[in-house]
């Protein structure tokens, strides 16, 4: 059977700029694993495998930014009603990541940002999502006064669509320290607790950076998803398949239904039957594909009450 992000591939054909298709797969563990070795110093010298083990589960376009002292929202727990605020803005991606030496130090937040000039500078928009990662830990991740606990986040920006002079780069700006008069000698893990990270995509064929490669490979519009999955799995050993399991044949067997079910009557009235079977938002949006906030918008619509 085909692994999550291997269907999120097949799926995101000609939608891949789509933000929702997009964000499912820079969501895998495997492709943020080869995100933050390429772009963080916390990560360089740790295998992809132990990275892995080091990121908590991701929450994908469903935390606020605007969002403060919601301990829930910080280890990546969501509750399902985020996106019926209408014109609020949600981090592409958030997750907690922990290093060899410390269990859950640093809070990251990807972003995938097609238009390279949006009316805003990108670099000040991060700063501002920072800002909004470090304020929100008062009241979660401490309290009071005890700074001591602060943990330093990270925003990383991936740009499809960078103008000629800035393609295939990485660029990363941090907190430094700057020595005025006299000496300073200050441990970095107290004042290097901001980091920004702007990965500018360029032409696949002049890319010899990992990350470059293989961002440029799955944000590709050209390469077709088959020729997609074989790169992963054999350029970067991404598996593209699991071991099927009685579970993992009853969804695949449920999905076959529901996808020619919803053919012919479209997958909200497939949604609407999963509901009433009393199914769990979590097993609803794996089989159609839908967010949890989308079933949930779907079941208010129609009045079916949500435990």
């Amino acid at each position: 059977m085909n692994t999550a992000l291997a269907r999120d591939i097949d799926y995101s054909e000609d939608k891949i700029r789509y933000d929702a298709a997009c964000r499912n797969i820079l969501a895998d563990k495997h492709i943020l694993a080869w995100i933050l070795k390429g772009t963080l110093t916390e990560y360089k010298d740790n295998t992809i495998e132990e990275i892995i083990k080091c990121i908590e589960p991701p929450e994908v376009g469903s935390v606020r930014v605007e969002d403060t002292n919601a301990p829930e929202r910080v280890v990546g727990i969501s509750d399902s009603y985020k996106d019926l605020f209408e014109g609020d803005i949600f981090y592409d991606i958030r997750f907690s990541a922990s290093t060899k030496d410390t269990l859950s130090n640093l809070i990251i937040n990807i972003e995938e940002q097609n238009d390279y000039h949006p009316g805003y500078p990108i670099l000040k928009r991060a700063a501002y999502y920072c800002g909004r990662m470090i304020s929100a830990q008062n009241g979660t991740i401490f309290s009071g006064q005890d700074y001591g606990k602060l943990r330093k986040v990270v925003s990383i920006w991936i740009c499809p669509n960078p103008p000629k002079k800035r393609e295939n780069s990485i660029v990363r700006f941090s907190m430094q320290e700057e020595a005025i008069i006299g000496a300073g000698d200050y441990k970095k893990s107290e004042y290097d607790v901001i980091n920004t990270v702007i990965i500018n995509l360029g032409s696949l064929a002049r890319e010899s950076n990992d990350v470059l490669r293989l961002l440029s490979v799955l944000l590709s519009t050209e390469i077709e998803p088959k020729e997609k999955k074989q790169i992963l799995e054999y350029n970067f050993k991404i598996p593209m398949t699991v071991e099927m399991t009685e579970e993992a044949t009853a969804m695949c067997n449920l999905s076959d239904g529901i996808e020619k079910k919803g053919v012919e009557k479209g997958k909200s009235e497939v949604i609407l039957e999963l509901l009433h079977a009393n199914q769990s938002l979590e097993f609803i949006s794996k089989v159609t594909k839908f967010s949890k906030e989308k079933i949930v918008e779907i079941a208010l619509k129609n009045g079916i009450a949500l435990g």
